[in-house]
């Protein structure tokens, strides 16, 4: 089986909070988020043989827990991902996918074969913000690294809704997950949106919710780049403003990492 692979990070500390994984970023995403610091990966091309990730396990295990599939968007290779997945879980490992939401029949068929012990669900906009996601995702924006996107935003926000939904309907565990970026989508009052918006999904208070501090300056629209980060301080007040709606909420910082708020 061959894949469309991206790179590699053999031991990472970052991409699962409290588990050492080895990470692979897989090619292709159905969005251009304006944001993306991986969009290297949404075009190109490297069809790579699935044995050579294969080996990559074999050689991170003894130092690792768990494999995470990143991207770009893994899903869309939902062949690839199952199959890292498979092969993941026969070596002992930990199983956690980071995805956009919008392939939920894939995120169901590796739940319903166990392939999956965690999913980190990036929730872009409000989930009942059409206008919003259709900004967040690039949808018919001009973009300066590749042609603006045609997924239909309506349908974006009903998939990604399906795909949490069918996660918390599970024994996996969930990650929600928002990017704030100065001037574009992350103050005080997107956020709000934001979180009142997974509880109205979802009904429950008590789902991981981490706001990341998203770094402008590897932009794939350049002329984001040179938008300041939210500093620490800033990320807490969005996190005080998520509190409203949800009990765990976390933010993400290169300042201190991780945090519980």
């Amino acid at each position: 089986m061959k894949l469309n692979y991206g790179s590699s990070v053999p031991i990472s500390t970052i991409d699962w909070h409290g588990h050492v994984s080895v990470v692979f970023f897989l090619r292709g995403c159905p969005f251009r988020c304006p944001y993306c610091q991986n969009y290297e990966l949404l075009v190109e091309s490297n069809m790579t043989d699935v044995s050579v990730l294969e080996a990559a396990v074999k050689k991170s295990r003894p130092f690792v827990s768990s494999m995470v599939l990143s991207g770009g968007e893994p899903l869309i290779q939902k062949k690839a991902s199952m199959h890292l997945a498979r092969f993941a879980k026969s070596n002992g490992l930990l199983v956690g996918v980071h995805t956009c939401g919008f392939y939920p029949k894939v995120v169901a068929e590796m739940i319903d074969e166990s392939l999956v012990d965690k999913f980190f669900v990036d929730v872009k906009a409000p989930l009942d913000n059409f206008g919003m996601y259709t900004k967040a995702i690039g949808f018919c924006e001009p973009q300066e690294a590749c042609d603006c996107i045609r997924v239909n935003p309506e349908e974006v926000v009903k998939k990604v809704s399906e795909s949490i939904l069918t996660v918390i309907q599970s024994d996996v565990d969930l990650e929600l997950r928002t990017t704030a970026i100065r001037d574009f989508i992350g103050n005080a009052d997107d956020i709000s949106k934001i979180a009142a918006s997974i509880l109205k999904l979802t009904g429950r208070k008590d789902i991981p919710y981490v706001i990341q501090q998203g770094i402008p300056e590897h932009a794939m629209l350049e002329s984001m780049r040179d938008t300041l980060p939210y500093n620490r301080d800033e990320m807490l007040e969005l996190a005080s403003v998520a509190h409203e709606f949800l009990d765990n909420v976390w933010i993400r910082t290169k300042e201190k990492g991780n945090e519980k708020v």
